[in-house]
């Protein structure tokens, strides 16, 4: 289970069976459940999870009722289905769906559900927010497995969890019809090799922030801001080193909101569009055309909005329709919010995407993002489109709390003080990012990140952790990435000093880890891989080298942050192959190359990652315990033990020189109830269990 500033995840366990799973978890008279758990539970805190024959059930005669209250962040209930570990994990391989019907909720909560084998949980996917009437979702096995850490064919337990932004809430929710479905019409199309291609060479990217969607300037006659971007800013960001430029233009309220919805092309935004057309083809950099900031939709107005969607796109695509698709993207519609599901969006964008289709000249790659504002966890269950020219796109800014710090526009404003990265946080970042990964794998289509930024407000050194912690992140799985926002100086995310765009202008950490303003490089890394040797990794890179005094530099780290040199080397004169074994065996390490020219210049290698070890793996047993607890770890020892409650007070703490590799805890005089095991493995890993404590 991670910690989030504000999201709880909570576990649950799923259904077994031979070939083909069970279809049905629980519908009434037919269930998989064999035991239910709720959280919190004390006295300031409550949580109730009963099956009920009232209050109108999906379906049939029951269904089942969680009510919560909480003080510290977080309630949820687990569904376990193997008898506590002493029944085979559930098979729910040769589905492509969970589907479950829910109702209720809180304002401003949402339901998350996740699934789990021992101490391991799938992917945390939003099933919706809050309803009166009960909703049906359909979520991707695909969406629920993606992190790769629980596997379809052995699940245990289905955690439900409350998900909200405030440190206390209460609420009712009612959940129903849990089973197994395929899902075939209308479903997604890989990618064509065009647009992979395309895909694969859009780069290093920038926004061209609070410009042309900025329409907040409207009602003061403002908008736009003419000279926020012009050519010599957009030949400097060039120059800098992007090679692809995302232009937010706020499309939607630049025409009639009525029938039949012309847009204004006589408007000077209009004409700065059409100069970044321009200089794109005579600067040589791509150019992504994103409807940015449009009017909102939801799930009780978006059909009746498809019709006006269809109009604005029409006209879009016919002015823009015949650009060179190998230069100029469309993008149908930035950030859907959390009043739409995504299967409602779904529909929508599929609407857009048959508008562009019916009216431009030649097929362009069109970018497409998920519902809960482009979050890629929502990208995780949203069914790609039935069109093959479609690239996927997902926003970061987690952990929000931190990348949002001290600005003026969010809600509440002035979010206070805190650093990067906090326990837990380099793991969900990857984790997440992995996710996205084998989610685009699995559709075989790509992906890109679209935006992601962190406010000046935060301090020096954790800015420099998060932008360099992400784009390690995003060159390990080979994303495209477009920072949001790089020339605002203050309440936003900027990273030149002042705005102004040249390189002794740029904060040094940014310049590395966007990899600004390189000079072609003395030493020429030409090819850079991993191979396991046993436990050993085996490093292989190729490289040119034009002096004999240029040097190079292996580094290892496992955060993605602390990086230490253990090899370094004299360059050879000319093209030549190396190879070094790290002689520490490690489950999971991050390997970059760091070349030093004889001028001073120092470039850093993409970041390759291998895991050569079996993963350690926690087992607590029996569970639940009433006198004594076992802790066995697989695969490696551990240092330090602690054990918590379900409020976060440490109940038991112990340490262990040297390593250890399982031990026995007396727990008969704890009280009943759920807690957290947490032992720190001798590699410095962090590893969770929950156990139940009986009578």
């Amino acid at each position: 289970m991670r910690v989030h500033p504000f999201f709880f995840l909570l576990a649950w366990l799923m259904p077994h069976g031979a070939a083909l799973a069970q279809p049905i978890i629980y519908k009434d008279a037919t269930t998989l459940i064999t035991g239910t758990w709720t959280a919190p539970n004390n006295s300031s805190e409550s949580a109730s999870l009963v099956q009920v024959n009232t209050d109108a059930p999906y379906e049939g005669a029951w269904h089942y009722r969680f009510t919560y209250s909480f003080q510290n962040w977080w309630a949820g209930c687990g569904l376990n289905m193997d008898n506590w570990g002493n029944s085979p994990a559930r098979d729910l391989s040769g589905y492509s769906h969970l589907r479950i019907a829910y109702r209720g909720l809180s304002s401003g909560q949402y339901l998350a559900i996740r699934l789990r084998n021992g101490s391991n949980f799938g992917t945390e996917i939003v099933v919706g927010s809050q309803t009166s009437t009960y909703t049906v979702v359909d979520i991707a096995m695909a969406a629920l497995t993606a992190n790769g850490q629980v596997n379809a064919n052995a699940v245990r337990e289905i955690n439900l969890s409350i998900l909200t932004s405030t440190q206390s809430g209460s609420g009712t929710v009612f959940f129903d019809a849990i089973e197994l479905v395929n899902l075939s019409s209308g479903g997604p199309t890989p990618a064509s090799a065009a647009t992979m291609a395309r895909a694969a060479v859009l780069g290093k990217g920038v926004n061209t922030s609070n410009w042309l969607e900025a329409y907040w300037l409207i009602p003061y006659n403002a908008f736009p801001e003419v000279n926020r971007y012009n050519r010599s800013k957009i030949q400097a960001l060039r120059d800098a080193g992007f090679v692809t430029f995302r232009m937010p233009v706020t499309f939607e309220r630049l025409g009639d909101p009525n029938p039949p919805y012309t847009l204004n092309t006589n408007h000077i935004a209009f004409s700065l569009v059409d100069s970044m057309i321009a200089w794109a083809a005579e600067m040589d950099f791509r150019l992504i055309i994103d409807n940015h900031h449009g009017l909102p939709l939801t799930n009780a107005n978006y059909l009746s909005q498809i019709p006006r969607l269809q109009a604005v796109w029409t006209q879009l695509a016919n002015r823009y329709g015949s650009l060179d698709p190998e230069r100029y993207f469309f993008e149908a519609y930035n950030e859907p919010d959390n009043s739409i599901t995504n299967a409602n969006w779904r529909t929508v964008a599929q609407a857009i995407v048959q508008a562009i289709r019916q009216n431009e000249t030649v097929t362009h790659s069109i970018l497409v993002g998920a519902n809960q504002w482009n979050n890629g966890a929502a990208l995780l269950n949203f069914t790609p489109l039935s069109d093959s020219n479609i690239i996927y796109t997902f926003h970061y800014y987690d952990p929000y709390f931190f990348t949002h710090q001290g600005m003026s526009w969010t809600s509440p404003p002035y979010l206070p003080a805190r650093t990067f990265p906090l326990s837990g946080e380099l793991d969900e970042l990857n984790n997440l990012f992995t996710a996205v990964k084998n989610w685009a794998t699995y559709w075989q289509i790509p992906v890109n990140m679209g935006e992601f930024g962190v406010t000046t407000s935060a301090d020096s050194i954790s800015r420099c952790n998060w932008v360099q912690a992400v784009m390690n992140a995003v060159n390990l799985h080979g994303f495209s990435y477009f920072y949001w926002d790089a020339i605002s100086p203050t309440d936003a995310f900027g990273f030149y000093a002042g705005g102004n765009i040249n390189e002794p202008y740029c904060i040094p950490c940014f310049k590395m880890a966007l990899g600004l303003y390189q000079t072609p490089a003395a030493v020429e890394l030409l090819s850079f891989d991993t191979h396991c040797q046993g436990e050993h990794a085996l490093l292989q890179w190729t490289a040119f080298s034009d002096h004999p005094q240029d040097r190079m530099e292996l580094q290892r780290s496992t955060d993605g942050i602390r990086w230490h040199t253990i090899y370094a080397l004299p360059a050879k004169p000319g093209q030549h192959t190396y190879a070094y074994t790290d002689p520490t065996p490690l489950a999971q390490a991050l390997y970059r190359l760091r070349s030093l020219s004889v001028d001073g210049e120092v470039r850093i290698s993409p970041v390759r990652a291998t895991t050569c070890r079996s993963k350690p793996q926690l087992w607590a047993y029996p569970n639940p315990a009433t006198d004594r607890l076992s802790v066995h770890l697989e695969n490696g020892g551990f240092t330090a033990l602690h054990m918590y409650d379900v409020q976060g007070r440490l109940v038991w703490q112990a340490t262990y020189t040297p390593a250890i590799f399982q031990t026995e805890l007396p727990v008969h005089a704890l009280a009943p109830g759920w807690y957290w095991l947490r032992v720190r493995t001798a590699d410095g890993q962090a590893l969770h269990s929950r156990v139940a404590v009986g009578q």
